[in-house]
């Protein structure tokens, strides 16, 4: 664990972008964490040969893609349903 300290020093190093960060991570820490799951999972079905489970893992990394897919779809439906309230209330 860094203390508190540290964390502010190293927000200084990379230049102070803490709103940014966090709205980053906010944005695709989801993303990134199913991804990294989907890819320790299609390891394991590649090392699983000629294992019934192993369709199965194959399987699961797919889910992980259209979860995903279905994340980033819901992403872009919200941001549209925003852009549409912000041009109506500008239009008022």
């Amino acid at each position: 664990m860094i203390s508190r300290d540290e964390a502010q020093s190293l927000l200084l190093v990379f230049g102070g972008k803490k709103e940014e960060m966090l709205r980053a991570y906010l944005n695709y820490g989801l993303i990134a964490s199913v991804v990294v799951w989907a890819a320790i999972v299609g390891m394991m079905a590649y090392r699983l040969n000629e294992s019934p489970w192993r369709w199965a893992f194959v399987g699961l990394v797919f889910a992980g893609g259209l979860t995903v897919a279905a994340i980033l779809w819901i992403k872009r439906y919200v941001d549209r349903l925003n852009n549409t309230e912000e041009k109506q209330e500008s239009k008022s």
